[in-house]
């Protein structure tokens, strides 16, 4: 059984090489602009939704712009996804100001989003507070387990993850907000990708709200 919280190699580069195909098929200009190396977020992404969900189940999408795994999920016909981000509408903080007490989400997905987040427990709080009880939240984030506050990182980019982020302190908000992470917890990284001078990974997390 895969671990569903573990950090993305070139092993699971080659396991979702089907799914990576049908994201060029579904949304190929989007997917042309994208480095190669890191679509296996997009396709972790993609294929757990496609594999997990019917295409009626209420989604939202948290940094929907250029997001490859939302294009091609929407294309591929899930209907029912609301999609936000401050390059096209509104951010989550003032998304969750606005729906936070209504009707939450099955599911809410952000793919190589928590990295570029400055109050990212908050981010974590308000993904939970917008889950129904039952609901799944699938985060990807870049993870270096080197990383050390100040170190240089890619351009946009805030912080990389460590397993004590990952482990300790973001498992903290999730507890405190009645989540967990699920489908077993490996987080082991090699550094498999590599951009400029930077070599790190990418992590996934994937969690429920308790009923």
């Amino acid at each position: 059984m895969i671990n569903t919280n573990r950090v993305l190699n070139d092993e699971d580069r080659v396991r979702y090489e089907d799914s990576i195909r049908i994201m060029f098929q579904l949304c190929p200009d989007m997917m042309s602009r994208k480095i190669p190396e890191a679509n296996v977020q997009q396709a972790f992404v993609f294929d757990y939704i496609s594999e997990h969900f019917n295409k009626e189940t209420r989604m939202l999408c948290v940094g929907s712009f250029e997001d490859t795994a939302y294009e091609s999920l929407r294309k591929s016909g899930f209907s029912n996804i609301t999609a936000i981000d401050p390059e096209l509408n509104i951010d989550l903080n003032e998304f969750w100001n606005q729906n936070h007490e209504k009707e939450g989400f099955e599911v809410i997905f952000a793919t190589s989003v928590l990295e570029h987040v400055n109050e990212d427990e908050l981010f974590i709080s308000q993904i939970c507070d917008l889950l129904v009880e039952g609901g799944v939240g699938i985060l990807t984030c870049d993870f270096n387990d080197d990383y050390i506050q100040g170190d240089a990182v890619p351009a946009t980019v805030i912080r990389q993850y460590t397993l004590f982020d990952l482990s300790a302190r973001l498992r903290n908000t999730l507890y405190e907000k009645n989540c967990f992470y699920f489908g077993g917890v490996n987080w082991t990284a090699n550094k498999d990708f590599h951009m400029l001078e930077f070599d790190y990974d990418f992590a996934t997390m994937v969690f429920a709200k308790r009923f």
